[in-house]
């Protein structure tokens, strides 16, 4: 199976898809992946400007924050459908 890459760091995907022992994934190879469900107080509190903090399999942190379209273009426009 062919997997289209993308240079996006965040793009939406229908269900999480094997990410562990080198495996191709839009985002080029990984090793590794975890789900985090956010629950309706998490969605809250992004809407109230607070910055929700993931831990990533006891080793790193990933720190989720929400952003104005302005922002998210600038930021990732290719993910958004914008751009070359």
């Amino acid at each position: 199976m062919t997997i289209a890459t993308t240079d996006a760091t965040i793009i939406p995907v229908t269900e999480p898809f094997d990410a562990i022992d080198g495996a191709v994934t839009p985002f080029g190879t990984r090793w590794g992946g975890d789900i985090f469900r956010l629950t309706p107080a998490h969605l809250a509190a992004l809407q109230a400007g607070q910055t929700l903090a993931l831990d990533v399999q006891s080793e790193y942190i990933v720190f989720l924050q929400t952003a104005k379209l302005e922002q998210a273009i600038k930021a990732n426009p290719r993910g958004l459908g914008y751009g070359d």
